[in-house]
């Protein structure tokens, strides 16, 4: 058998220790220490088992998550700590996927769009000459900006991003065209990039109005919400690998002239999410110059609201594996994003008529 991270999104360091056992860590690629890991398993022998050991605590509270075809994923059974893991390989398990969280390949993004019929066309080349995904509908020029991926590993925002996609293609809301960038840093989601902190320089503080925007995806997207009138921009992420607020879906509150209308989205996001959904709560919010949260740091929100004039701008984070007991999974982190999709058109009705209370 054999490990490999030659595949979409790849990325692991092994080193075999013995027949059944390896050592694996990170391939951080010369950025900053990061938890995103991804490897695939060949020629695994039926009722063979393994033992994967790491340098460091990269193992959630359910086990590594497992995928057969980087479309489905699940938590693996078996035994677990933070630092590693055992699987026992069934017959006909040939080629298994094993990652830090469940992973969002391209082509689920593709199929979506068929499945939907909607348009996608390139935004722009990538650093490496690869068609950077773009999604447009309507006609309207007040636009909504939906993006993802800004930093390559934080795949699953863009599971809460099909489920708003979802809720929109049945319930668009009126007025309003949609713009939706789903994998900014697309090299590296391709590549299996950590993404968090890239150096030189990290896709989402490539937002300073001041100076050009050194990667070609955020320079389109500056471009975009230069022709159009941004009025809500939604930039979907992940937080840190797990505790604390990392077990929460939370916005990080930038800016103090919009926070009462934060505020009140996020009580619309609390009521709209439904038993089906990962539970949000608007206390898990980080107030504005809290702890990392600071106002005024180049980002897509900040850019958005400050510099594009978006009357709602904000950065929506999911938990990797949990969030207040109820553990990731595709469904519900859809759920999740038809929920977003659900409060921003009951915001939308107060916005262009402020004799509607929406609460």
């Amino acid at each position: 058998m054999r490990i490999t991270a030659d595949f979409v999104g790849g990325n692991i360091v092994a080193t075999q220790t013995d027949e059944n056992r390896f050592l694996l860590s990170c391939d951080l690629r010369g950025g900053p220490e990061w938890f995103y890991w991804a490897f695939c398993v060949e020629g695994a022998q039926a009722g063979q088992t393994c033992t994967f050991s790491f340098d460091g605590d990269r193992i959630g509270y359910f086990g590594p998550a497992v995928s057969h075809d980087l479309q489905n994923w699940a938590w693996a059974e078996g035994e677990h700590t933070p630092r590693g893991f055992s699987y026992t390989f069934s017959a006909g398990e040939d080629r298994v996927y094993f990652a830090h969280h469940f992973l969002y390949h391209p082509a689920r993004f593709d199929a979506l769009c068929r499945e939907l019929a909607l348009p996608v066309s390139r935004l722009t080349a990538s650093e490496k000459g690869r068609d950077v995904p773009c999604l447009q509908m309507g006609d309207d020029q007040e636009t909504i900006l939906l993006t993802a991926r800004h930093h390559a590993c934080e795949s699953t925002g863009n599971y809460v991003l099909e489920g708003f996609l979802r809720e929109w293609a049945q319930h668009p809301i009126s007025g309003l065209s949609l713009v939706c960038v789903p994998f900014v840093d697309y090299d590296g989601v391709v590549d299996g990039d950590q993404g968090k902190g890239r150096p030189p320089f990290d896709h989402n503080r490539d937002y300073d109005p001041a100076t050009p925007s050194r990667y070609a995806a955020v320079r389109a997207i500056r471009q975009l919400a230069e022709a159009r009138d941004v009025r809500y921009a939604i930039d979907f992420h992940s937080p840190w690998h797990c505790g604390g607020e990392n077990d929460t879906v939370f916005i990080p509150q930038k800016h103090y002239d919009i926070l009462p209308d934060l505020r009140r989205f996020s009580l619309l996001l609390e009521q709209a999410c439904g038993p089906d959904c990962f539970p949000h709560f608007s206390q898990d919010d980080i107030p504005p110059d809290t702890r990392w949260n600071r106002v005024g740091a180049p980002c897509f929100g900040t850019y958005m609201h400050t510099t594009a004039g978006a009357a709602l701008a904000f950065t929506l984070e999911t938990a990797y594996f949990v969030s207040h007991g109820l553990p990731f999974s595709a469904q519900n982190a859809i759920a999740t994003g038809r929920a977003v999709c659900r409060a921003l058109a009951a915001f939308d009705k107060a916005h262009t008529d402020p004799t509607i209370n929406p609460l």
